[in-house]
């Protein structure tokens, strides 16, 4: 059937985060790329006050955002009647959920459930090593009550079977994806940076963008950076982000001698031409999923040094598109550190690599298609986004239709 002749799905994306972070960076992506002919979609988020740049731009795309408050916070049988009238009243057809962190809402997909919702899908942004034991249980009923779940990576994947003991073919792993950047229009403010941060062909720049949080192994840096400086070599680093530890890292850094050389940004509202201005980009986290930073230095074809952790060893070989050192080792971060510094040719043949290992495997266009695959797989439709496929192929299949 053509999507003309076909009514289109009733979809509500699920976010409750209080802060930006990469669930709804997803979110984001999905509500402004997924095609308008197939999906009605709406999208709850967080009332939060850090939210509402996210819900007013999509609200100025036309796209209806209700901001539904306490969704992951201890339940009363209000709250739960409040939400249940809610869901009841918008009649979604499919439902996305997306939880991030360790202890997610098991009683809301129930409760969409009871609402009418006829199909759940669960995206799973894992922010650590592992759940808390006691999250462990409820996780895993959440799985078994959803028609599907989605992660970034197989190493998270790995983590929830290993905890939850979920069947692994339970849950698909789904990229995330990224932008081929504008590095004509990003060119001139990369340029500025350098010029404000004083680097050169002696004196490189490094950047990291995380949030400045415990997980992500700033203190790790900094310590390796203080190595590099001892062996007498300059550079600036520029650290991107903010978070609970920020004054604590600013006061390491002066405490090992690193105030002239470590520069803390805190909030930049576009990373790519601080990547593009970069020498090479550098991630010392103790745990990731699959982080953007990563996908998008390698974009920029930019070199990246970070800890072999998570869903990073899937993007790169060690040697090859990047260089991977173990977590928590500031001595092997700096032995690299000095490497990129000695021998710039190295970082520049490791970021060259990278551009090409990805190439546009790992775009939005394509995390978007596989989305809509999981989606077509739970409301028992033939794939749209395989019809697809097979054009760009040059294949004709029997019984798909391309104008779907």
């Amino acid at each position: 059937m053509s999507a003309r002749g076909r009514q289109r799905v009733r979809l509500l994306l699920v976010e409750s985060a209080t802060t930006i972070d990469s669930a709804q960076r997803l979110v984001w992506e999905l509500a402004t790329r997924l095609p308008d002919h197939r999906y009605a979609l709406r999208v709850w988020l967080s009332p939060s006050p850090d939210v509402d740049p996210l819900a007013d731009s999509l609200e100025a795309r036309g796209i209806p955002v209700d901001r539904v408050a306490e969704i992951a916070l201890p339940w009363t049988w209000g709250r739960m009647l409040t939400l249940w009238s809610q869901l009841r009243r918008l009649g979604p057809k499919l439902v996305h959920f997306h939880a991030g962190g360790s202890g997610a809402q098991p009683h809301l997909p129930t409760l969409a459930r009871h609402a009418g919702a006829e199909h759940l899908v669960l995206t799973r942004h894992l922010s650590t090593t592992g759940l808390d034991p006691w999250a462990r249980p409820a996780e895993r009923r959440i799985f078994q009550s959803v028609d599907a779940v989605t992660v970034s990576s197989g190493a998270v994947r790995e983590v929830l079977v290993q905890e939850t003991g979920v069947d692994r073919e339970r849950i698909r792993v789904v990229p995330n994806g990224v932008d081929p950047p504008d590095e004509p229009k990003e060119r001139p403010a990369a340029r500025r940076l350098r010029d404000q941060f004083g680097v050169g062909m002696f004196k490189p720049l490094w950047v990291c963008a995380a949030r400045l949080e415990e997980a992500k192994g700033h203190a790790v840096l900094l310590e390796a950076l203080a190595r590099v400086k001892e062996r007498g070599l300059d550079f600036v680093a520029a650290l991107a982000g903010d978070g609970s530890l920020r004054s604590t890292l600013e006061r390491l850094a002066v405490a090992l001698g690193l105030d002239a050389q470590v520069r803390f940004l805190g909030h930049v509202d576009s990373i790519g031409p601080l990547i593009l201005a970069a020498d090479a980009c550098v991630l010392a986290s103790r745990w990731e999923a699959q982080p953007w930073f990563v996908l998008e230095s390698m974009a920029r074809a930019r070199p990246v040094l970070a800890a072999a952790v998570g869903g990073v060893p899937e993007l790169m070989d060690d040697g090859v598109h990047g260089r991977l050192v173990p977590a928590d080792d500031p001595e092997a971060l700096a032995a690299v550190l000095e490497e990129f510094h000695r021998k710039p040719d190295i970082p520049r043949r490791l970021g060259l690599s990278a551009a090409q290992r990805l190439g546009t495997s790992l775009t939005w266009d394509r995390s978007i298609e596989a989305f809509e695959a999981v989606y077509d797989d739970v409301l028992g439709l033939a794939s749209f986004v395989a019809a697809k496929q097979e054009i760009r192929s040059g294949r004709v299949v029997q019984g798909h239709d391309a104008r779907r």
